[in-house]
């Protein structure tokens, strides 16, 4: 057996790379407690009641911003192929600045 980590199972037998994972067709706990936590958002009053109490105090605001920080992507894929335009504009007045 060469290359990648072994893995011991409950059986006792060695696996090259990862274990065998989550069973077929059995439900992912993460998605689970993430649909209970929406369910619950959503019985105290949704997206009105976050935006009432991130409004409520400075502290809230602060609270509000960091836990949505939590939220967003770490990594962003992005494709930068193709064309580019700028445009550049210039204004230029006559008037001098006053000394």
């Amino acid at each position: 057996m060469s290359g990648g980590a072994v893995k011991k199972t409950k059986n006792n037998y060695n696996l090259p790379g990862p274990g065998p994972g989550r069973p077929k067709g059995s439900k992912n706990k993460f998605t689970t407690l993430k649909d209970a936590f929406l369910g619950v958002f959503e019985d105290m009053g949704g997206q009105e009641e976050l935006k009432k109490w991130a409004e409520r105090s400075e502290a809230n605001r602060k609270e509000f911003y960091r836990m949505i920080t939590k939220m967003l992507p770490t990594n962003v894929a992005a494709d930068l192929s193709g064309e580019l335009t700028v445009a550049i504009k210039r204004t230029i007045t006559s008037e001098r600045p006053k000394e």
